[in-house]
């Protein structure tokens, strides 16, 4: 019943109305819930994006398959059920690479009692997570009406006095303005598990557990008349034995952060994947709380990995020679004044453009004007790298430098490569030759020659004189004549 069910989502979602899509890559999504009542209000707001969702249980995704005929049936994946064994069918670890190399997105929600097949697939992307049943605890900060006497409902964010209040990582191209700022007035509740973010440079943190947290061992509590009563205190393992304790102050860690949730994009397709450490942030209970902050983040971290925001697309690139003037021209090597040149010559002045977009609001539009994009000239080694500066148009921004060639000929490349946490990578190459000067090109006569001429006049000056000389004076007379 649940392959029928499943297959006929599909069949539906393929026949369905296409609505604008919110995001630059598509709008099917497909959530794999162990609960569908419980994400009601999470799954509503997507739709409400422009997304057509394919809600399942986690039991009924075996009958799906990801890519079909090379084609992704999905565009974005968000796996709710971290008790999912993901050892065969549509969420093996094979089929999710799979998927992300076709273009897909992914998000990816674990909680305490996480299989050992999502730890794994965490680490693929130099994510670690810890052992299970570990929790974020936080004994300075937490909910009193949320939590449940264990103090695991942290709160994140707000503003305190001794200790770091976490909450997300200021990145403009995850994040709104207006989620930060509300953050800072209204903390969030955060109850999940925390992660340490590998050296993998294209991984970031993008939500950081606050200064006082640690994860451990939750003990077992019981309400009593008196208040709640712990059950297994002699079975939990002492903090000071732990070598490896996360703690909230790991967050400012150089070699392996701590945080709350991090993301990353591919390198070829710039697909995006997510890991959250909890399921409970989409869950009713606190994204439906109009009193925390909780559902602003998480909307725009799941816009964020949907490829709503900090979406950049290259429209193109132009270079051309500057002339001197209108009298300037190289018909000879097929030069044509606003259309890249075939052939440069060493020494030249040249314009280069880079033109860039933004995906907002479901349609392109010129980018912020303050990426600090560089161009580089480049041979096996960068000659040259140069900074390009911003100008806005009505479609798109364009980024333009002016640079001079070396003075070196060979087959040069163009490159501008831009990889920032939180942005789309920029890559663009252009291949140009370029030539030495031709025997007719260079000046009739050169300064530096200038000491060779005048030794060589100076020689022959001095010959004649010499042979004038010689030819002219008498010859002395002998004594007997």
């Amino acid at each position: 019943m649940g392959s029928v069910r499943a297959a006929l989502a599909i069949v539906l979602l393929c026949i369905a109305h296409v609505l604008a899509a919110a995001s630059a890559t598509g709008n099917r999504v497909l959530a794999i819930v162990d609960n569908v009542s419980e994400y009601s209000a999470w799954t509503a707001h997507v739709r409400q994006q422009g997304y057509d969702v394919v809600l399942l249980h986690e039991h009924e995704a075996g009958a799906l398959d990801l890519n079909l005929f090379g084609k992704r049936t999905f565009d974005h994946i968000a796996m709710l059920a971290p008790h999912t064994k993901q050892s065969q069918g549509a969420l093996s670890p094979q089929a999710l690479v799979a998927f992300l190399e076709n273009g897909g997105n992914l998000v990816v929600a674990l909680n305490a009692n996480r299989t050992e097949q999502w730890r794994d697939f965490a680490r693929e992307f130099g994510v670690e997570f810890g052992e299970r049943r570990a929790m974020l605890i936080d004994h300075f900060s937490y909910d009193a009406n949320l939590d449940s006497g264990d103090h695991t409902a942290v709160r994140v964010g707000g503003i305190r006095e001794h200790f770091a209040p976490g909450g997300p990582v200021p990145n403009r191209g995850v994040f709104g303005f207006d989620t930060l700022e509300l953050l800072a007035l209204h903390p969030m509740v955060y109850r999940g598990v925390a992660h340490r973010v590998g050296p993998n440079p294209l991984l970031f943190s993008v939500l950081a557990p606050p200064g006082a947290s640690y994860e451990g061992d939750v003990p077992s509590l019981e309400r009593t008349s008196e208040g709640y009563r712990a059950q297994n205190l002699d079975k939990l393992e002492p903090l000071y034995g732990d070598k490896q304790l996360l703690t909230g102050f790991d967050a400012a860690s150089d070699s392996a952060p701590a945080a709350l949730a991090s993301a990353t994009q591919l390198l070829g397709n710039a697909a995006r994947v997510v890991f959250v450490g909890s399921t409970e942030l989409f869950k009713n209970t606190l994204y439906s709380d109009a009193a925390l902050s909780n559902r602003a983040v998480l909307n725009d971290l799941v816009s964020w990995a949907f490829q709503e925001r900090g979406v950049l697309r290259v429209l193109g690139t132009s270079h051309e020679r500057i002339r001197k003037n209108e009298h300037d021209v190289r018909p000879e090597y097929d030069e044509v004044p606003g259309i890249k040149a075939r052939v440069y010559r060493i020494k030249d002045e040249v314009h280069y453009t880079l033109d860039v977009a933004e995906y907002v609001h479901g349609a392109w539009a010129p980018t912020v004007d303050d990426l600090d994009l560089q161009l580089s000239v480049t041979m096996l080694d960068p000659h040259l790298t140069l900074p390009l500066v911003a100008e806005k148009t009505a479609h798109f921004t364009r980024y333009a430098t002016k640079l001079r060639l070396p003075d070196r000929h060979g087959v040069f490349t163009l490159r501008v490569d831009w990889k920032r946490h939180g942005w789309t990578y920029i890559l663009a190459e252009d291949t140009v030759p370029v030539r030495p000067f031709n025997h007719d090109e260079y000046p009739r006569m050169l300064s530096s020659s200038w000491p060779y001429i005048a030794g060589a006049m100076s020689t022959m000056l001095a010959f004649t004189v010499f042979t004038f000389l010689w030819l002219t004076m008498p010859s002395p007379k002998s004594k007997q004549e």
